[in-house]
């Protein structure tokens, strides 16, 4: 435990839509080692249309530390600003509806921050399957193996460390009164851009084995694809709308792509570019297969459900991005700005 007096901490989850997850994520809230009279957790529902408000209402009238708050405009970056401005905590700590978390989660957090002077802290994340099935067991391991996600290292595995985002996040609370809150046009990314704009103002993002928390990964290869896709689509999106906060691993999708397509078109005027092409999809199947067999070797999940999972999550976060970018203009009429509100400071506890 940790010894800053103790601090007050608000926990922030949004929801929507996440009745199979939002109880056990709310119960890994409550039994936390921290103390019941030091914390408030706020759920920030965008409207959900299954039964995730009637779950948190009934825990709510349990548990006076739950309180269930409205998000109208439905995505994740609300949700947050929603629940900042009304929190009382000295610390921000998001959790995830789609998650659970160490029971020590919160208090290891706040020691983080106090030893390293971390803005926002988090942990290594274990991608656990949406459900028990051969299929989401694979996108489970595709989805937490360098060569499915890159360098994205909170999804791995290391030691304590500066990065440029962790996952979910906790926040000292005044760093939002200095950088501004999230940033409301950023349906997916808002992490990472308000990560970006916390390094930029001279403030620390700190990861630490310490942390502990599990994130349960899609369970269908429908499912995968969707979110792939999506998150391939906000990464042209978040450039042109702000202008950085992402890195080169974010658009490697999308030059594969576009490789597989020139190729094909290519070997439709020139011959060699048949061969080519083939050689390009082999050398990708053989890298492939060689990290799926790794991950049997440690998770016991079949290698051609794992190379399936590589290919969807792979080809549709490029086509996302790909389609982003022919969008983007068309879809945004700015570019380039803040529309970022810094929030009223809130009474500490």
């Amino acid at each position: 435990m940790v010894d800053e007096a103790l601090s007050f901490v608000s926990v922030i989850m949004p929801a929507r839509n996440e009745a199979e997850f939002i109880e056990r994520a709310i119960k890994s809230a409550l039994n936390q080692d921290w103390p019941a009279e030091k914390m408030e957790i706020l759920v920030v529902d965008g409207m959900s249309e299954d039964d995730t408000r009637e779950i948190v209402q009934k825990m709510a009238k349990k548990d006076e530390r739950i309180r269930l708050l409205d998000n109208p405009h439905k995505i994740v970056p609300s949700a947050m600003n929603i629940g900042i401005r009304v929190a009382r905590g000295r610390y921000i700590i998001r959790m995830d509806s789609h998650s659970t978390f160490a029971h020590d989660y919160i208090s290891k957090c706040v020691e983080v921050s106090c030893r390293t002077g971390g803005d926002n802290v988090g942990g290594y994340c274990t991608t656990l399957p949406g459900a028990d099935t051969a299929v989401a067991q694979a996108i489970a391991a595709a989805t937490s193996c360098g060569f499915g996600v890159g360098n994205a290292m909170f999804r791995l595995q290391g030691l304590e460390q500066e990065v440029d985002t962790v996952p979910f996040g906790t926040y000292r609370r005044d760093i939002f009164d200095k950088i501004g809150l999230y940033d409301e046009r950023l349906a997916r990314n808002q992490d990472i851009e308000l990560n970006s704009r916390i390094r930029k103002a001279g403030g620390r993002i700190v990861i630490s084995p310490e942390i502990k928390l599990s994130y349960y990964a899609r369970a269908t290869y429908r499912g995968l694809w969707q979110q792939s896709f999506n998150n391939g689509l906000w990464n042209p999106y978040t450039i042109w709308l702000v202008a950085g906060g992402l890195s080169i691993r974010h658009f490697v999708p999308m030059c594969f792509v576009l490789g597989l397509a020139g190729l094909a078109l290519g070997g439709l005027l020139w011959e060699p570019a048949k061969w080519t092409l083939l050689g390009y999809v082999v050398l990708y199947l053989f890298i492939a297969i060689a990290f799926a067999i790794r991950r049997v070797r440690q998770t016991k999940v079949s290698a051609l459900l794992v190379v399936l999972a590589f290919v969807v999550l792979h080809i549709a976060y490029g086509l996302g991005s790909l389609w982003g970018l022919a969008t983007a203009p068309f879809k945004f009429s700015y570019r380039c700005g803040r529309l970022v509100n810094k929030p009223p400071t809130a009474k500490l506890t």
